[in-house]
């Protein structure tokens, strides 16, 4: 198919997606005006439309919490003490387009757990089978108290599944209301983020989806990373399937469609026409954006965005837009289709935050915009440099100062007391010091001089040399004990 074909395409899905179902065929009939071809090629994308309805709109790792309950009707695969090797299901949490989360104990450990399966339909797709396995691999290279714990993987009559840590507490999702958050509360939050960041960065691990309903709030205080589904290992080269996916899903817990629907369904342009005269480029360049790309349009990178190689630095771009939408309320990329949100990424510059939130400190305004350069060597170059300025920022200058007159004021008063109790006696009377006594040890001439002497350590003896030798001298008796310097040798 022609590059204009595919923008033909393109254009149509942007159009038919935002008319109701009803309104559709009657607009593709007028709008294809007699190519079957392109209509059926539309109409074979908007098959898939029905699948990414059924995402939850929180992500299957985000009910971990138990605080969601499953899609209404949904039927449990495994019903309430079902054995599932050594784990008993207790309830099922949720499920969703990539994964059913049952809360379960571990019978061994008597310990709550959380099992994660993919769904029925899914468990024969290979793309999917091959994110679930990505997930496992990411989430067990990993030992981080800001990442969920992956316990064990295991099978159950030909299904695979993960056993997560279960965790209590609110998606960063959750927590947003439409309103901003305490600045000091933002700060906490980002930077318990890049300390998670700095532990799979080292690990050669690029999460890909960083977004607040992947970051959860523990009841007990720490913040974790969920969901490393999309995760990019160092160790494994980029499968072609994943920059030529015709899956409906590309991102393993879709977002809500208060989120930008989901994410992209991205198309390999490898094999058409207008693609064969061009230079060859590598796999993840040569994509373009029909429906869906990886990760979720208004928290990708522009790199991202585009289908090129990603880094560690586009993790880094996808908090600068959390830390954006969470200290001023509102995502600073934002359009009315994900391809809108993805044009507004490459083309367009945030407002700054202060605009939206005059209480953001100038430092942390600073700070959000260099982690939004769209030129990734512009942007902080690791989630440690990123995570220092945000420290920085989590004391206050007027706190810093208080303390520090607090330690000055308590080191004057110690040694206001201190000079005090010498003056009355309260340290009692001070020792003596001992009477010192100069002793001459030796008695050389002045034509023989001692270049060189040391006292032993119990202070007895004196070693030194002259013209004539090496001499030991008891410092108490003056006895002596002479060496002779080797022949044609001076100590000089």
């Amino acid at each position: 198919m022609a590059q204009m074909e595919w923008r033909r395409v393109e254009d149509l899905i942007e159009q038919v997606m935002a008319i109701e179902p009803a309104r559709r065929p009657a607009f593709l009939e007028q709008a294809c005006a007699g190519d079957e071809g392109l209509r059926r090629e539309v109409e074979s994308l908007l098959a898939y439309e029905g699948r990414v309805e059924q995402f939850l709109p929180t992500p299957a790792l985000d009910l971990l919490s138990g605080g969601s309950v499953g899609i209404a009707g949904e039927p449990a695969r495994f019903p309430e003490s079902q054995e599932v090797g050594p784990y008993r299901i207790v309830a099922l949490i949720g499920c969703g387009g990539m994964g059913e989360v049952y809360q379960a104990r571990d019978t061994r450990l008597d310990r709550d757990v959380a099992l994660k399966f993919l769904p029925a339909g899914y468990v024969g797709t290979p793309d999917t089978l091959e994110r679930f396995r990505r997930e496992a691999r990411a989430i067990s290279s990993l030992n981080h108290p800001n990442i969920c714990t992956l316990y064990d993987v295991g099978e159950h009559e030909g299904q695979p599944f993960l056993v997560m840590e279960r965790i209590e507490g609110q998606s960063l999702k959750q927590r947003l209301t439409g309103s901003a958050l305490p600045v000091g509360e933002a700060l906490s939050i980002a930077s318990q983020v890049c300390e998670a960041l700095e532990a799979a960065h080292a690990k050669g691990i690029v999460h890909r989806d960083i977004k607040p309903a992947n970051i959860f709030i523990t009841s007990r205080g720490p913040v974790k990373i969920l969901d490393f589904g999309l995760a990019k290992l160092r160790s494994e080269p980029l499968p072609t399937s994943e920059a030529t996916l015709d899956s409906p899903e590309t991102s393993p817990e879709a977002d809500s469609r208060g989120d930008e629907a989901t994410s992209f369904r991205i198309v390999s342009t490898a094999g058409c026409p207008a693609a064969s005269g061009s230079a060859a480029s590598p796999p993840e360049s040569t994509i373009t954006v029909v429906g869906r790309a990886m990760g979720t349009a208004s928290y990708m990178s522009p790199e991202q965005s585009r289908g090129e190689d990603v880094d560690a630095r586009s993790d880094l771009f996808s908090l600068g837009v959390v830390l954006y939408h969470i200290t001023t309320g509102t995502r600073p990329f934002q359009g009315d289709t994900p391809a809108k949100t993805v044009e507004a990424i490459l083309a367009s510059e945030p407002v700054p935050p202060r605009l939206r939130n005059p209480a953001i400190p100038v430092k942390l305004e600073r700070i959000i915009l260099k982690a939004l350069e769209k030129d990734r060597a512009a942007r902080y170059q690791t989630a440690g440099e990123l995570r220092a300025g945000l420290e920085r920022l989590r004391m206050p200058a007027p706190w810093r100062s208080r303390l520090l007159a607090a330690v000055a004021a308590a080191l004057l008063l110690s040694l206001g007391i201190s000079l005090t109790g010498m003056k009355l006696g309260w340290f009692g009377e001070p020792s003596a010091m001992p009477e010192l006594k100069i002793r001459q040890v030796t008695n050389n001439p002045p034509e023989d001089p001692i270049p060189r002497a040391s006292i032993s350590p119990d202070g007895a003896s004196l070693a030194y040399v002259d013209l004539t030798g090496l001499h030991i001298r008891r410092i108490d008796t003056g006895e002596t004990r002479s060496f002779p310097a080797p022949e044609n040798y001076c100590f000089r």
